[in-house]
């Protein structure tokens, strides 16, 4: 288990979870829909499935469609496998249950020492 995961995967929630994603010109992919439809027509199936977290710039468009990867930062975060944005509070919890362990642990052993084990030799 290694809490620096958590740790960096709670930052990226609270970061970025609700901000929108503005693509720059050359992260679009830009095609040619089929003659006479519309960039919508033609991206409907993809959009309702696979494709449910790219945003299509120009939904009207008849050529040169424009499409960005991501609408939202939540996009992106699925592709770390933070799907929830509940998972930055559980992310963090591990995180801070990682330190206090740790420093229980030690508080603990610190008590446990015997008077022999206190002094150096």
């Amino acid at each position: 288990m290694n809490p620096f995961n958590y740790l960096v995967g709670s930052m990226l929630v609270f970061t970025t979870w609700d901000i929108p994603v503005t693509c720059k010109t050359s992260e679009l992919a830009i095609f040619n829909p089929p003659s006479s439809q519309t960039c919508i027509e033609y991206l409907t199936p993809y959009l309702n499935g696979m494709g449910a977290g790219t945003n299509l710039l120009n939904p009207n468009a008849t050529a040169g469609c424009e499409v960005c990867q991501y609408r939202t930062g939540a996009d992106y975060l699925a592709t770390l496998n933070l799907t929830e944005k509940y998972f930055g509070w559980r992310d963090a919890g591990i995180v801070a249950l990682f330190v206090f362990s740790g420093y229980g642990l030690v508080y603990l052993l610190m008590k446990l020492r015997t008077k022999k084990s206190k002094t150096a030799e």
